[in-house]
């Protein structure tokens, strides 16, 4: 759809109205800056725009999320520290069977799929990359591809979120599907389709929301702030101190004057004399001043201040990514937090998408579904987890044969059996880290 910078002209007194007696909006002059005050101008008046293609509006947010990635440590740090955590998770599926019996499944294209969604790259790398654009764009999508390269039959492929829009109907849902292709023309999908895709809260349609949007001000002014700080240190003398001249010292010739400012310069430039001291002449001064000094800049003070705005923004301790000193005892707890309060709702509504758009397409009418092994994330220290299992069974949970493997040992005949020892009996003690009371009676599970 073509567009063009719009005026509105002043209003005469009293409703306007076309030839058909239809009341036609109109306000004081005024520009569209650009196209989402334009777009957002004909979304908020009811204005439908004859084959509107994207909304555009839907284009603020790509073109503010569009080199975020590179240019706002801030966002990188944060953004890349939720992906990091959650694309590590593991994937399994499991067969109801009953309310209170859950099967594994392994050997299911499904299974196979979520082990290995790209043929040329680790599931890793492709779950991360989806995971930034939903967290930069607040959309996300993936193509489900037949594929003679996998396991599965099957692979995913990762739609960039600057490549694909989510058109809505009226009730801002989602609708289609606008692939934006750099080989031909564009392409609009009706769904359903063999897409997974997912999107945020959007005003306007159901493309989502960036969070650039919402923190654009605080990221410009961390930009600016950046730029200043490079300009004090470029530009501002390396001493707070200025020169001083006698009054009645000889008039300085431009020749003078220019090479004296000349060698000054090479004392505050990059070469060999730099940080040094110059030489001064016709009795002058170097006179100390409380001037600005670089450590007024609060460079580091902003930059956490910046940290802990985006961790705020995506609901992240700012503790976990370095923005905020920690101790010991409330970091760990943020971290015992950090797959349930802080990433548990990315979690349950990334796995939402798989059960409801990946399932029904490779497993229709099944009882399968997906879900996270958090488990794998939420062990503790060797130590610990031995305590716990040995402490939920009540005896040893491990053959010396495996024990031996664990330390990298050679096998020995013989070390199959599991060990139990002589004061753990099945219906004695709790575990075999307990001691019998001296009150336990003969006859109760304490041996004669």
């Amino acid at each position: 759809m073509r567009w063009w910078p719009v005026s509105r002209k002043a209003a005469p007194a009293g409703p306007v109205v076309d030839q058909d007696g239809v009341p036609v909006l109109a306000k004081a002059a005024e520009s569209f800056g650009d196209l989402s005050q334009l777009g957002g101008y004909l979304a908020a008046n009811g204005i439908r725009v004859v084959d509107p293609g994207v909304p555009l509006s839907n284009y603020a947010d790509t073109a503010a999320a569009a080199r975020v990635w590179e240019t706002q440590p801030s966002v990188r740090k944060v953004v890349d520290y939720i992906a990091r955590q959650l694309c590590t998770i593991p994937w399994h599926v499991y067969e109801r069977v009953s309310d209170t019996d859950r099967r594994r499944v392994t050997d299911h294209p499904l299974a196979l799929l979520l082990g290995q969604p790209a043929p040329h790259r680790s599931p890793a790398r492709l779950w991360h990359s989806t995971l930034v654009d939903w967290l930069i764009y607040d959309r996300w999508c993936q193509q489900l591809l037949p594929s003679a390269d996998t396991a599965s039959g099957f692979e995913l492929r990762r739609k960039p979120a600057r490549r694909f829009h989510v058109l809505a109907d009226d009730d801002d849902e989602p609708d289609a599907l606008h692939l934006i292709s750099s080989r031909g023309p564009a392409t609009v999908v009706p769904l359903p389709a063999p897409y997974l895709f997912d999107h945020g809260y959007a005003t306007v349609g159901a493309d989502g929301t960036s969070p650039m949007l919402t923190l654009r001000q605080i990221l410009a002014e961390q930009t600016e702030a950046v730029e200043y700080r490079r300009s004090v240190w470029r530009n501002g003398a390396r001493v707070p101190a200025v020169i001083e001249r006698p009054a009645d010292a000889p008039a300085w010739s431009k020749t003078t004057k220019e090479r004296f400012q000349a060698a000054f310069n090479a004392f505050m430039g990059r070469g060999n004399q730099a940080g040094g001291t110059p030489i001064l002449e016709d009795g002058m001064k170097l006179v100390t001043v409380e001037a600005f000094k670089p450590i007024d800049t609060q460079d580091i003070e902003g930059r956490r201040l910046t940290d802990a705005e985006v961790a705020s923004a995506y609901h992240i301790a700012p503790e976990l990514v370095g923005a905020r000193e920690g101790t010991f005892s409330n970091i760990d707890a943020f971290r015992q937090m950090l797959f349930t309060i802080s990433l548990g709702p990315y979690l349950t509504q990334w796995q939402d998408v798989l059960n409801s758009m990946l399932v029904p397409l490779l497993a229709p009418g099944s009882n399968l579904y997906v879900e996270a092994n958090l488990e794998a994330k939420l062990r503790g220290s060797f130590t610990e987890q031995a305590a716990l299992l040995q402490t939920a069974v009540g005896a040893p949970y491990m053959e010396r044969a495996e024990a031996r493997a664990a330390m990298n040992l050679p096998y020995i005949e013989g070390t199959e059996d599991l060990v139990v020892p002589l004061n753990v009996l099945v219906g004695g003690l709790a575990s075999p880290r307990d001691t019998a009371p001296d009150a336990l009676p003969k006859g109760r599970g304490r041996p004669a």
